[in-house]
């Protein structure tokens, strides 16, 4: 049997890395911050000292995982953000998708939520950097996107109120244990409780 090549040796270390990350994600959603890193092996299926190869601690591996995440949902939001519709069809038609992301990629979900609470759970300099980084690459591109139909004062406002209808919404969902999200059903309750005015918006 022949050596494993550089390329196979990075192709496992990958698939490893995103197992982890992975398992990372369900435990944190059945036991928040108060995981340990024996509970991420557990999950996923590898010997604990195989964990900590990739991760010394859990704060390191949530921040890979966080960035990673990032990334995903700021694809995301820059796709459709560039479609060509009016600012409220725009913002529904993210908040469709974004629950779908949520729903098969829970750490986008963990993501968002912790935005929402500044990344306190997380050390000071990790916090900073990743609160930066969802502030320009997420939820500015809400905002500028409102603008073009609202003032400054009530863009802000109405973004606030839609992250947090969706971050909401979802959180008491997959928190309880459920792991399907029916998104368009989602998007059109939230968007009948705006009424009308959110309809113009």
């Amino acid at each position: 049997m022949s050596p494993r090549t550089k390329e196979q040796n990075e192709e496992i270390r990958s698939a490893r890395i995103r197992q982890i990350m992975a398992a990372a994600a369900d435990v944190y959603l059945e036991k928040g911050m108060a995981f340990e890193m024996r509970d991420v092996a557990l999950k996923a299926g590898v010997g604990y000292g195989t964990a900590y190869h990739y991760y010394p601690n859990k704060h390191r591996l949530f921040r890979d995982m966080l960035g990673q995440a990032l990334e995903r949902a700021a694809s995301l939001t820059d796709s459709v953000m560039q479609l060509q519709a009016p600012p409220h069809r725009r913002m529904r038609e993210l908040g469709r998708r974004l629950l779908k992301l949520w729903n098969a990629d829970p750490a986008v979900f963990i993501l968002y939520r912790m935005a929402s609470e500044k990344f306190h759970q997380l050390p000071h300099e990790d916090a900073a950097q990743l609160g930066k980084a969802f502030q320009s690459a997420l939820y500015e591109p809400l905002e500028d996107a409102l603008r073009s139909e609202l003032d400054a004062e009530e863009a802000e406002r109405t973004a606030n109120v839609w992250l947090g209808a969706l971050i909401g919404c979802a959180n008491l969902w997959l928190y309880h244990g459920r792991s399907h999200i029916d998104a368009d059903d989602w998007i059109n309750r939230l968007y009948a409780g705006f009424g009308n005015e959110g309809e113009r918006r």
